[in-house]
């Protein structure tokens, strides 16, 4: 199965983010929001079991924090292909994306070596498109593990395996 990390996108921020995706072909799903923190690509059951309890301990680890967007932009290059919020790297989240890279390296699990960028897709609206510039804030409490499948007409289906909330004060 193909899995991935990620922090799950709700509340106000989710019903903004559908609104910045409105009108473009291959629009987010507002069950499909997330910030992606790890990309693990084709996982074992057995994989997936052996990882939860580190990636329980990692979160029981950390606190909760906001982390701000500043720019809907074309994303990851300046022509997309998709449309994202996109941000700074907080000292929480690098301590939280290393963490991650070295509990998943214990499990056997490489990520991929490319640099970490926070991210939200909206959509993938095929064309170039102008920055915009505001303020989006992201409240960071958990992390979950989901499963990436196909659906119709090639559309994503992120269904969560497991939720790892934060606990520290």
């Amino acid at each position: 199965m193909r899995c991935f990390i990620g922090v799950p996108v709700g509340g106000e921020l989710a019903e903004e983010c559908i609104q910045l995706a409105a009108g473009h072909a291959g629009a987010a799903q507002l069950d499909n929001l997330h910030m992606t923190l790890a990309f693990l690509g084709e996982c074992r059951a057995e994989q997936v079991e052996a990882m939860i309890p580190h990636l329980k301990t990692l979160a029981a680890s950390f606190a909760a924090f906001s982390l701000p967007f500043t720019r809907c932009e074309p994303f990851p290059q300046e022509r997309g292909p998709f449309l994202a919020l996109t941000g700074a790297l907080s000292t929480e989240l690098e301590a939280l994306h290393k963490g991650l890279e070295e509990r998943l390296s214990d499990c056997g699990i490489d990520l991929e070596p490319r640099p970490f960028r926070p991210h939200v897709t909206l959509a993938k609206p095929g064309h170039s498109l102008p920055v915009l510039r505001g303020e989006w804030r992201l409240l960071v409490s958990s992390f979950l593990l989901y499963q990436s499948q196909r659906g119709e007409n090639d559309s994503p289906i992120y269904s969560p395996l497991a939720r790892f909330p934060f606990s520290c004060p």
